[in-house]
């Protein structure tokens, strides 16, 4: 049956076009250039299907190759990237074409080469700006080089509406004084973002054997040199062990309740990359207090997942403004220049993830060696580094 176009239809038809558009109004840029930068990362993770691969490129002040965002969407083999343009819609700023030119410039450089390069911008449409995108774009494709996309703020408006899960974070919490939020910091021993394992530096020189040093005296000298494999590993006593390894590094991580609403059922862990060996939690290895101590745990390390769990005490919640700490403990691999923790706290009704960089220089307790050889060809000196463990 054919439906009558009725003006009541119409009147719905009109209404309902005035709540979207009101909708739409109700979308509005985030506050700043870096909220907008996650804003970025949380909406293309979910288009791409990459939620949990997409990445922030760099950190504050280091050069970027005009790439602010960048992941490879579900099914790609190259990485697309992100140029996020932050404009102030009161003054009615807009992205300019020597902006644009610039940051192709820029992106050309990134590596590896990428596959399509975003322009994200809170600035509105604007006719000239599109049609400039477009001619950029035919004249780098006909270049062998990536395709130029523009999304205005009334793009990622449209994106937002689509998207259920952006759309749930953004909308709902996101853009209101009553919301969820946390913020998170990770301090080192100096405070500085820095960590300093102890390691040792086995320095063996081969040299030469004299001519009047004989057999017996140089097998009596291999036999009694310096060894870390001959230290012998001491046994933990009923108090915990008596063993230090100094390359144990100590963080504590803050968590503060910077949002409108209570945080409650919630859990926290820290995830670091292969660039640490080791990590471990603060409870206590005293055996005699272990079963007393365990009712009031709330950290746990899971070393062959790299990953540190924390869960409140009693499952107490996170009120607003209040901060909540934990000490935990890892060790980077001998050659790391950096460690790289994802953070992620799920709640009942909030989730949040994050990400911290921390740079590792290491110190070295030297240990010498020499060995003797037979042949010049054999003359070198060779360096190893392994754990620093001593003993109480």
């Amino acid at each position: 049956m054919e439906e009558r176009i009725t003006s009541a239809n119409v009147q719905l038809m009109m209404n309902n076009h005035k709540n979207h558009d009101k909708m739409k109004k109700a979308i509005r840029p985030p506050e700043n250039w870096q909220d907008f930068e996650t804003l970025c990362k949380k909406l293309f993770g979910e288009i791409w299907g990459c939620p949990l691969t997409i990445k922030k490129n760099g950190r504050l002040g280091q050069p970027q190759n005009g790439v602010d965002v960048y992941g490879k969407p579900k099914g790609e083999n190259e990485y697309w990237g992100i140029q996020c343009k932050g404009k102030d819609n009161y003054t009615e700023q807009k992205l300019t074409e020597s902006e644009i030119d610039a940051e192709i410039s820029k992106a050309l450089k990134f590596e590896p080469k990428l596959r399509t390069f975003v322009f994200a911008t809170t600035a509105a449409k604007d006719v000239s700006i599109e049609k400039y995108i477009r001619l950029k774009d035919q004249e780098n494709c006909a270049n062998n080089s990536f395709q130029i996309v523009l999304y205005c703020w009334q793009d990622i408006a449209d994106l937002i509406e689509e998207y259920h899960d952006t759309f749930n974070w953004y909308v709902n919490e996101f853009q209101f004084k009553d919301k969820y939020d946390i913020q998170v910091s990770i301090t080192t021993k100096g405070n500085n973002g820095i960590i300093n394992p102890k390691f040792l530096k086995c320095i063996t020189e081969y040299k030469l054997k004299p001519e009047q040093m004989t057999d017996p005296f140089l097998d009596l000298y291999s036999r009694t040199r310096f060894n870390p494999a001959l230290i012998q590993v001491q046994p933990i006593s009923l108090f915990g062990s008596n063993k230090i390894n100094h390359g144990w590094c100590s963080l504590t991580t803050f968590i503060q309740n910077i949002g409108g609403r209570v945080i409650e059922d919630w859990k926290f862990t820290l995830q670091f990359s292969d660039y640490v060996r080791k990590v471990d939690d603060d409870f206590t290895k005293n055996i005699l207090m272990y079963e007393k101590a365990s009712k009031f745990r709330t950290t746990w390390a899971f070393n062959e997942r790299r990953e540190i769990l924390f869960e409140p005490l009693n499952n107490a919640p996170l009120i607003q403004k209040d901060t909540i700490s934990f000490k935990c403990f890892c060790i980077p691999k001998f050659d790391s220049k950096e460690v790289l923790i994802s953070w992620q706290l799920l709640a009942r009704d909030f989730n949040s993830t994050g990400e911290f960089k921390l740079i590792v220089e290491p110190t070295y307790e030297i240990k010498r060696n020499t060995e003797f050889v037979m042949n010049d060809s054999d003359v070198r000196t060779c360096e190893e580094i392994t754990e620093y463990i001593t003993y109480k």
